[in-house]
């Protein structure tokens, strides 16, 4: 072979090799995160697998969203506190989630509500407020030193609330009143919960 044949030779099968690569489909430049599956569940991005939806869980939020407090509580049994929580994200449930705290069995979820107490829209506010004032009404119960990081955490958020000053009084006497409901547990000094709302 003269070099010249040679040369239109390795052209051919070069120009074979770079056209039989460009046929190749390309790969999509991004993946979706979520993959929907048969039964309603999803897969994320790393193949873990996610839970469908109940239906029956469904259920209980939209009751519990318009109803009263039987709604709540079977709502809370059902899902429980770190779903409730996690519900909180979604705007038509945030209401829903603050008032089925209530119902909760223990104060691990204390602090949310006392945050939500100290800086969420007053509507809110007084919800969450309401809840704690429920669950410190409860007779005292042997699971509550499992909850004593909680406790502590939440009540200095309430305190926190309580004695600052730019806060509207309405706002300051709902906490001042969850704060003597928890005092009445042991979990406050009273001495530390003001005094400078109360009726003269």
């Amino acid at each position: 072979m003269t070099r010249g044949r040679l040369l239109v030779a390795l052209a051919t099968v070069a120009c074979g090799v770079a056209c039989g690569k460009g046929s190749t489909a390309p790969a999509p430049a991004t993946s979706p995160k979520v993959q929907v599956l048969q039964d309603g569940g999803a897969t994320s991005a790393s193949g873990e697998a996610r839970a469908p939806v109940d239906p029956r869980t469904e259920d209980l939020w939209t009751r519990a969203i318009d109803g009263d407090s039987d709604d709540l509580a079977r709502l809370t049994r059902q899902v429980g506190v770190e779903e409730l929580i996690e519900g909180f994200g979604a705007a038509p449930r945030r209401l829903t989630v603050l008032r089925a705290l209530a119902f909760a069995d223990d104060f691990t979820a204390l602090p949310f509500l006392a945050r939500a107490a100290g800086g969420a829209p007053d509507d809110e506010a007084s919800a969450a407020l309401a809840s704690i004032s429920s669950l410190a009404a409860e007779p005292r119960r042997a699971t509550d030193v499992e909850e004593a990081l909680e406790i502590r955490d939440g009540c200095a958020l309430l305190l926190a609330t309580a004695k600052d000053m730019t806060r509207p009084p309405q706002r300051r006497a709902l906490v001042i009143g969850a704060l003597r409901l928890l005092a009445d547990r042991g979990w406050v000094e009273a001495a530390q919960v003001p005094t400078d709302l109360d009726a003269r």
